[in-house]
């Protein structure tokens, strides 16, 4: 509101417009504060946890990423089981859809069918060169043979965890 002086008269007259501001709805104050709830609750509700790396450096809890993936028994060329000595090698494909920002811990284990009579026997298995990016190999532990490992149908069931930012 405010006043103005009618032209010819020495009084002023009260002229204007009101403006309401009205309170936000009850719907949009219960929806900001869900928002509001979400946004500082999400990082601290991750259950992945990483006490240590292959590089030393911790990153803050929202970026730690787990990436998994399965390397088929019967891959061929440059994914097929290959003899080395008397152990048999694989290389797992590259990682980097997995999208991580240093060299993750990798964890890998054999599988095989595991009902009826096309029961097998995988042997264990343990990593070598991993790479953020290019991948890694995984050896077997004892003797075998690549005949073996496409026979008993051995799969590289693989788990890569690291950070993304």
């Amino acid at each position: 509101w405010y006043q103005r002086r009618v032209r010819g008269s020495t009084s002023t007259k009260e002229v204007g417009f009101r403006v309401s501001v009205t309170p936000l709805s009850l719907n949009m104050r219960l929806l900001l504060s869900y928002l509001l709830t979400t946004l500082l609750a999400v990082p601290t509700l991750s259950s992945l946890k990483i006490v240590s790396t292959p590089d030393g450096n911790l990153r803050p809890p929202p970026c730690a990423l787990t990436c998994t993936g399965v390397s088929k028994h019967n891959d061929t060329g440059y994914f097929a089981w290959k003899q080395y000595n008397k152990q048999t090698f694989k290389y797992i494909t590259d990682i980097s859809e997995c999208q991580f920002a240093a060299t993750p811990s990798i964890t890998a284990t054999l599988s095989g069918p595991t009902i009826g009579e096309d029961v097998t026997w995988c042997p264990a298995v343990y990593v070598w060169g991993n790479h953020q990016t290019r991948g890694f190999y995984v050896f077997t532990v004892g003797e075998s043979t690549t005949g073996q490992m496409v026979s008993n149908r051995c799969d590289v069931h693989w788990t890569a965890t690291g950070y993304h930012c």
